[in-house]
């Protein structure tokens, strides 16, 4: 482990302690405790929400595979919502281009991460990045992969969160990154973090959705409490008020049991960078063409959305220390 990552994961460790301390009633400095247990779930707008998953599931968009028209369409209008919601670019623009060549393909396929940022409040030189992927794996055989929960529903989520902390101003930089060549083995992703934007040293933590809009049973997982204990009690306090069924695990083992390196955090897990990933378990339309905006659940979508956006908020005002 690098001092970087020593430094980085002590002081999220102490910083988490002392606001889950506050949670649990013990005394503290309640200006920088987390949101307490009975507190309410941020109130996203629930219609906007459905709307954009449907928007970015639709036939329209042809599976938003990576190098594509349509995918570029989709890549588009994502800008466009992060100019509407009000977000600021990062560094020269709301786009981060790259470009890698494909297993068993002899030219480059281009493809692009979308960026947008808030401006931390109180100690904006901490970030926390808040991601999903946006692109799925486009047309074969003449049968649309609409992806509608993988990964519309991340997508469309981060949106949400993006315009709920925009009237609610984080006290730490937010950067919403939607990924580009998740799909593609985490390339969007691996991209950021060899290119970052921001020094890796500011980013305190990655949460991460990928599939958060059905599960037959209202569970929402969350991985990362394994390899970064540090975030345990926070996800723990939040566990009595979560909208859903909120199960930890799946960051354990080896095998595809464990999911630590099976989407984008991957990528900040390879850097020690802690991450909180959130989604559900595998199900019978996953990564096939039947995964229609029409097989959404949206009152858990709605549900498991506010769940993940309050951890967000908890995330942010764990935090005390001055920016490393």
């Amino acid at each position: 482990m690098t001092n970087t990552a020593i430094r980085r994961t002590g002081a999220l460790a102490t910083l988490l302690l002392a606001a889950c301390a506050g949670a649990a009633g013990v005394a503290t400095d309640t200006s920088s405790a987390g949101p307490a247990p009975s507190a309410p779930l941020p109130a996203l707008d629930s219609a906007r929400l459905i709307a954009d998953l449907y928007r970015l599931a639709d036939d329209s968009m042809a599976g938003r595979a990576t190098g594509t028209p349509e995918n570029a369409k989709a890549r588009a209008w994502l800008v466009s919502e992060f100019r509407r919601i009000g977000l600021a670019p990062v560094g020269s623009g709301f786009e981060q281009p790259f470009a890698f060549v494909r297993r068993g393909a002899s030219d480059s396929t281009r493809g692009a991460n979308v960026l947008g940022q808030l401006r931390g409040s109180r100690v904006p030189g901490r970030v926390l990045v808040v991601s999903a992927h946006f692109d799925h794996v486009g047309t074969r055989n003449g049968e649309i992969y609409n992806g509608a929960d993988d990964n519309a529903s991340g997508t469309a989520a981060v949106l949400a969160m993006a315009a709920w902390f925009k009237a609610h101003p984080p006290e730490h930089t937010i950067i919403f990154a939607l990924w580009d060549a998740e799909e593609m083995g985490l390339v969007g992703a691996r991209h950021f973090v060899a290119n970052p934007p921001v020094p890796l040293a500011s980013i305190a933590a990655n949460v991460n959705l990928d599939m958060v809009s059905r599960n037959d049973r209202g569970e929402l997982y969350a991985a990362g409490a394994t390899p970064y204990p540090q975030l345990r009690p926070l996800l723990e306090a939040l566990r009595p008020r979560a909208a859903v069924t909120l199960m930890l695990g799946h960051d354990s083992g080896t095998g595809s049991e464990n999911w630590t390196n099976q989407s984008d955090q991957g990528a900040f897990h390879a850097v020690q960078i802690p991450f909180v990933y959130f989604g559900v378990e595998d199900h019978p339309d996953y990564h096939r063409p039947t995964d229609d905006p029409s097989r959404i659940q949206p009152g858990f979508y709605y549900r498991a959305a506010r769940t993940v956006a309050a951890f967000v908020e908890s995330l942010d005002r764990a935090f005390s220390a001055p920016a490393p």
